[in-house]
């Protein structure tokens, strides 16, 4: 088992409340990703979960036993650091096997467990060498496999991808995402990165300034984001966001729910079309598989486009935009979502 529950956790450091009233549940089996902006709390939310730092109020249960005052060492978890965090001076083999041996693990058994990782990760030729005669992905694998052969109740991943390049990052990403369906285990995934939020994450949870704004499968942060934040941080590009004028001309008969102030609208549901919102472009980013488009409306309201393949034009130039009213979001004056009348 390895469901998770946190009720009413707060965390302060002197005056300063980092963690503000979580409540979370996570289900056996679960891969749940924590992301927010730089200092949001997620880091230290997987601290006080891991028990390497304690809750200045609040509770931890796993598998509904009360972990709050147990020791890291005792709650049966594994955690897989950005840094790695592997013994420079032991081969692979003795980084998978030091925790074992200090758990005092029959050698059969322990045998047997480092076998089994090694040939889930397909490690076995590295087995003797030393962490610094390794690549990142390869080090990456290793700290997995240290994690895997505790058998622990939960797995908890802090930022693991960070230092890898860009391509070695989205391999990494898609051998996690098969890992956890093969092990079936209960992971926690802390990033920054909303990429791999999106494709790894069973629900992701949304932090600001310590506090969840909102709990969610990926598709449903996307398509029906609770409020302008969770709006805006969801999604690549960015949503834009615009005023109820800047829009008018595309409205039409489309019913704007009461006490709504703003739109929000995706780039990815931006086109080029006849009729639309007048935009002159500023700036074009022409990805190969796709153009960004930024531009400017008569208003000064700044907007990006998303269109596939390459599109021929340049700074300065005139284009008119069509807006589907179906993928218009609308937030009011505290900037949550309205929903369309």
């Amino acid at each position: 088992m390895g469901r998770i529950r946190l009720e009413s956790l707060r965390k302060s450091y002197g005056q300063v409340e980092v963690l503000k009233d979580i409540n979370l549940e996570i289900e056996e089996g679960e891969l749940v990703v924590f992301v927010g902006p730089s200092g949001c709390g997620k880091s230290t939310l997987l601290r006080q979960i891991s028990g390497l730092d304690r809750p200045t109020s609040g509770n931890i249960f796993i598998n509904e036993n009360d972990a709050t005052n147990v020791s890291a060492a005792d709650r049966g978890l594994a955690m897989v650091f950005q840094s790695y965090a592997l013994y420079p001076h032991m081969t692979v083999r003795q980084n998978l096997a030091f925790g074992l041996q200090n758990a005092k693990m029959p050698k059969a058994e322990m045998d047997e467990r480092i076998s089994a990782a090694v040939e889930m990760l397909e490690i076995g030729p590295l087995l003797k060498r030393r962490p610094g005669q390794l690549s990142g992905g390869q080090r990456q694998r290793v700290a997995i496999g240290r994690a895997i052969v505790r058998d622990p109740t939960a797995f908890l991943l802090d930022e693991p991808l960070s230092n890898l390049d860009a391509e070695l990052r989205v391999s990494m990403r898609a051998e996690l995402s098969a890992l956890h369906a093969r092990l079936g285990a209960t992971m926690i995934y802390v990033t920054h990165d909303q990429v791999e939020a999106m494709t790894l994450a069973d629900r992701i949870v949304v932090l600001r300034a310590g506090k969840i704004e909102q709990v969610a499968p990926p598709i449903t942060l996307f398509e029906k984001p609770v409020n302008k934040f969770v709006a805006g941080f969801i999604g690549a590009p960015n949503m834009n966001f615009l005023t109820l004028d800047d829009v008018q001309p595309v409205l039409g008969n489309v019913g704007v729910p009461a006490g709504a102030t703003m739109t929000g609208i995706r780039p990815q549901h931006l086109s080029p079309a006849e009729t639309g919102l007048d935009m002159t472009v500023t700036l074009v980013e022409a990805l190969g598989t796709e153009t960004v488009i930024h531009g400017v409306l008569g208003s000064g309201a700044t907007i990006l486009v998303t269109v596939p393949g390459h599109v021929k034009t340049s700074k300065g130039e005139h284009m008119t935009l069509n807006v589907d009213p179906a993928h218009l979001h609308f937030f009011d004056a505290d900037e949550l979502r309205v929903e369309a009348a």
